[in-house]
C-alpha cells in the first residue's frame, strides 16, 4: 500500500542507521496513552503485532498533491515540531501490516479517552468516513528502510517559518538541527 508520513529527524536517522524505527511512548501525550493502546491492541488482534510500542501514522496514498500533505501536516504539527523538523516519508508498506480506520472517529474516540464525554465510549474499527471532510488514515506497528521510496525533508509554509523566525526558543530549536545524519533526501 502506498503511504506516506510525517517524522522527525531522529526517526529518519534511525531508520537510517538500523533500518528500524518503533515509536516511542514517552513521546505520546499520556492522557492519549489509553487510546493508543486500544489501538495497538486492535492491530494486534488483526494479526499486526506493535509489540510494546505504539503504531505509527500515515496515510493514504503517494504524497504527491502538495495541498493534502499541507492541509494534513499543518492540521497536525505546533510550531515547535515544525522547529525541530519534519521529513516526508513515501512508502510502500505490505498491506498485511497496515490498518485504515476513520480519522474523524478517531479524534472523536481519543477526545472521549482524553477527559471529554461527548465522544464514543468504543471505537468504530470499520473505517468508514462519516462525512465528505473525514479521511482515511493508516497505522503501521513500525517504519523498515525497505518500505522507503524516498525520504525528503519538508518545511513549513511561509507563515509558520515567519512565527519560528520570530520566537528566540523555536529559533534555538530549528538552529539545534533538522537533519539527520547522513545528510538530505534518500533514497
Amino acid at each position: 500500500m502506498r503511504l506516506w508520513t510525517l517524522q522527525a529527524p531522529e526517526v529518519v536517522a534511525a531508520v537510517r542507521s538500523s533500518g528500524l524505527y518503533r515509536a516511542r511512548w514517552d513521546l505520546i501525550s499520556p492522557n492519549w496513552h489509553p487510546a493508543f493502546r486500544t489501538m495497538a491492541a486492535e492491530m494486534t488482534r488483526r494479526g499486526i503485532d506493535c509489540g510494546d510500542a505504539p503504531p505509527v501514522w500515515c496515510w493514504p496514498g503517494r504524497g504527491l498533491r502538495g495541498s493534502t500533505v499541507r492541509r494534513t501536516a499543518n492540521a497536525l504539527l505546533g510550531d515547535h515540531e515544525w522547529a525541530h523538523g519534519r521529513w516526508l516519508l513515501k512508502l510502500d508498506v505490505p498491506d498485511a501490516v497496515t490498518f485504515a480506520t476513520s480519522y474523524a472517529v478517531w479524534n472523536d474516540y481519543l477526545g472521549y479517552t482524553g477527559g471529554f464525554l461527548d465522544g464514543p465510549e468504543q471505537m468504530d474499527w470499520s473505517g468508514q468516513l462519516t462525512s465528505e471532510w473525514d479521511e482515511l488514515q493508516v497505522t503501521v506497528p513500525e517504519l523498515r528502510r525497505e518500505w522507503i521510496i524516498r525520504a525528503k525533508p519538508y518545511q513549513p509554509d511561509a507563515e509558520t517559518a515567519a512565527r519560528i523566525a520570530a520566537d528566540p526558543a523555536l529559533r534555538a530549536l530549528s538552529a539545534a538541527g533538522r537533519s539527520p545524519s547522513g545528510g538530505g533526501a534518500w533514497p
